[in-house]
């Protein structure tokens, strides 16, 4: 076998079911190649992740393994990208996933003030929670939650529906994983800033950043403090109503809670009346795509171009108590949750529904801050102060930007961003 391989146009690849060629390059980094691909055996197109180095290969293979238990629940129903088959050829380990569209990092930057309507920021988050309620069923942290890791399925025929996407840095028992740091810096959780214990609350930090992201156009925590800072503008594309205004400035308060233990979960998020609009009574207004996921309608004509997302939105949560996922209407979840459940309640059998929740003594485990509790408790609800101040600030048409000429803090211009093989140690 040669090791001079190339991922180009053209190029042939062959596993054991099928024979692939290579139409055009989708990316590159220091893993190897992610490139679209025909796939002979079903004459469709697909994306296949290319690994290089044998390193990276080990990674592939522990990714492959967090896919292959997400698929057994039949993740793609909950807004994660379906992953189809592996092979090795000529020295490289293929991944072979769907093919989607762009990311939600590249449909931004089609944006001209590189954000989204609160409406259309609704419909991502509730998604996104619907998918991040999916793997706290799994017991799997995607450690890695961005917006370019974030696909849009079509982002032309279905303007907002999405998918998460590599797993490559996932872990399905964090405790193993302690120290090690995971997640891109923008979007990274304090406790894996402070290498604390951690669990599925990273993701919903990560979420809340996100979605500062997309009202704002602009990172939320640029990790950046050598520059003077001034008061900005916002688009006028970021002014929201009062009662919206209230009701996401609340719903990111709560994802952004500085302690783990606090933070709002998938399950709540979905019940949130951010994503519920149960503030909104009345309103035509509201986005129909999050409207059609809880069995409402919407009449509104400014909405149709959100109707054919929510035509294909994957299964969503019901609209019970929970508001989460349910494994009445998923068995592949019954199991899991009812042993998980019985366990929690001391072996008891509850007539609540069966969704995994986070665990209280798990969750405080993953507390950023030592000391005794009153003092964790000040120490917490100054630092939830700070950061509700600081999101007002981005909700009131004022963000703090380097007054200094610089790039936009995206993720282009942060290296944690082109993501390498493997996690690596604080020390």
């Amino acid at each position: 076998m040669t090791d001079n391989f190339q991922i180009e146009e053209g190029a042939m690849l062959y596993s054991k079911s099928s024979a692939y060629q290579v139409q055009y390059l989708l990316g590159r980094g220091s893993f190897g190649e992610v490139a679209q691909c025909r796939k002979f055996a079903t004459n469709e197109n697909v994306a296949l992740k290319v690994m290089r180095s044998w390193q990276c290969i080990e990674d592939a293979k522990s990714e492959e393994d967090i896919l292959r238990q997400m698929k057994l629940g039949n993740c793609h129903l909950f807004n994660i990208v379906l992953w189809n088959d592996s092979f090795q050829y000529k020295k490289r380990y293929c991944l072979e996933f769907e093919k989607l569209d762009i990311s939600l990092y590249e449909f931004l930057r089609k944006r001209r003030s590189m954000s989204l309507k609160l409406k259309e920021i609704r419909a991502i988050v509730q998604q996104l929670a619907i998918a991040l309620d999916f793997l706290d069923v799994v017991d799997i942290v995607h450690c890695d939650l961005k917006p370019a890791n974030i696909m849009m399925v079509d982002h032309v025929r279905q303007p907002l529906k999405i998918k998460v996407i590599d797993f490559g840095l996932a872990v399905n028992n964090s405790a193993q994983h302690t120290g090690e740091t995971l997640q891109t810096l923008y979007y990274r959780s304090p406790e894996i800033l402070l290498g604390n214990e951690f669990n599925g609350a990273i993701d919903v930090w990560s979420l809340g950043c996100i979605a500062a992201k997309t009202l704002t156009g602009n990172v939320l925590f640029p990790g950046s403090d050598e520059y003077d800072m001034k008061s900005d503008k916002l688009s006028d594309k970021a002014r929201v109503c009062d009662g919206d205004q209230e009701s996401f400035l609340d719903l990111m308060t709560k994802m952004l809670m500085v302690d783990a233990a606090q933070r709002i979960t998938p399950s709540q998020i979905l019940q949130h009346p951010f994503i519920t609009m149960s503030h909104l009574s009345g309103d035509s207004k509201s986005c129909s795509l999050v409207k059609s996921c809880f069995g409402q309608s919407s009449d509104n004509k400014e909405d149709d171009d959100l109707e054919v997302a929510s035509s294909s939105t994957a299964i969503p949560a019901r609209q019970t108590e929970n508001g989460g996922l349910s494994s009445d209407e998923h068995p592949t979840f019954a199991g899991q949750t009812a042993k998980k459940k019985r366990k929690r309640d001391g072996g008891k059998t509850t007539k609540k529904t069966p969704l995994l929740k986070r665990k209280r003594d798990q969750a405080k485990s993953c507390s950023s801050f030592g000391g005794s509790s009153s003092a964790k408790k000040r120490k917490t609800e100054n630092l939830n102060e700070d950061l509700e101040d600081s999101v007002n600030k981005l909700l009131n048409k004022t963000v703090e930007v380097p007054s200094k000429k610089r790039k936009r803090a995206d993720e282009e211009s942060c290296p944690e961003e082109r993501s390498g093989c493997k996690s690596r140690k604080i020390n």
